[in-house]
């Protein structure tokens, strides 16, 4: 059973972008620093496995190694990943089928069940479960960055925090209005190859730097798609944009205490309404490294 592959599955959102600010279109590694304390590192990482991320580079990692604490958006844990599965289906009476129709039930089954879930289990699912996989087909190959910069942490005892409780993360989704969940994921399942290919190119870009292009990346699929354009500017309002300025926030606990290396999903960083300019106008000073 490959249950584990939809707990470990996480969003890469389709996004229509902020307007950027022109330093903030570059760069995964930044410098944050304020008088008085030791300067901090902010990691901008891609929530995917892939062969190509499967070593943190070195020159993040010589960083990281002089850091005192690791800040992930999240920190899993046995109870987390139950509590994420279970606020992800529908424990009434209600089911996926209802909610999008036996044929398109049918083609989220069949993309679902090479990770071993079973029709009954897919089709108590709720919509945006079935979204969060269907981004990241797959699953629990191989250790996103995120997941190595937490075993490194480990080996070392660095003292670990996170970002979020599980609880938001579920609010982020799970108040997602089911008229957008439904419209999204029905789309998802039209244009599967070409989302595919969209996440190709999101890698390549996020494998550049390059954060510019992710955003682009997506306006310009966006463009092709209008129909789904008012639904994907509640998602990029939910899951990037209200996030950043609550990570931005929760981030200066860590900050204040100096040496840290803060790891949060790239998309984050970019643009005027990112972590990076959010910070500053809070008094820090943001700096490309790498």
């Amino acid at each position: 059973m490959r249950r584990r592959a939809f707990l470990s599955a996480l969003l890469v959102a389709l996004a229509l972008p902020a307007r950027a600010d022109p330093r903030f279109t570059r760069g995964l590694l930044w410098r944050i620093s304020r008088n008085g304390v030791a300067p901090s590192h902010v990691y901008g990482t891609i929530h995917v496995a892939d062969a190509r991320l499967a070593d943190i580079p070195p020159g993040v990692l010589a960083i990281f190694e002089q850091a005192k604490s690791l800040m992930l958006e999240f920190l899993p844990d046995p109870y987390s990943r139950t509590r994420f599965l279970e606020a992800a289906m529908f424990l009434d009476s209600q089911t996926l089928e209802q909610k999008i129709g036996a044929e398109d039930f049918e083609r989220a089954f069949e993309h679902l069940r090479p990770i071993g879930l079973s029709r009954e289990f897919v089709n108590k699912l709720k919509p945006w479960g079935v979204l969060l996989n269907l981004r990241n087909p797959d699953g629990d190959a191989g250790a996103s960055l995120d997941t190595q910069l937490l075993r490194r942490a480990r080996d070392r005892r660095m003292p670990l925090y996170q970002i979020e409780e599980v609880e938001e993360q579920i609010f982020t989704f799970d108040e997602f209005p089911m008229d957008s969940q439904v419209a999204l994921l029905r789309h998802s399942l039209a244009h599967r190859e070409e989302l595919l290919e969209l996440g190709r190119q999101t890698l390549e870009a996020y494998l550049a730097g390059d954060l510019s292009a992710i955003w682009d990346l997506r306006a310009a699929f966006v463009r092709r798609h209008p129909g789904i354009a008012a639904h994907q500017a509640v998602m990029t309002k939910r899951v990037v944009h209200d996030r950043s300025v609550v990570m931005a926030f929760r981030m200066q606990r860590q900050l204040r205490r100096g040496a840290a290396f803060i790891a949060l999903g790239a998309l984050h960083l970019y643009g005027a309404k990112g972590v990076l300019a959010l910070l500053e106008q809070d008094g820090y000073r943001a700096e490309r490294v790498l």
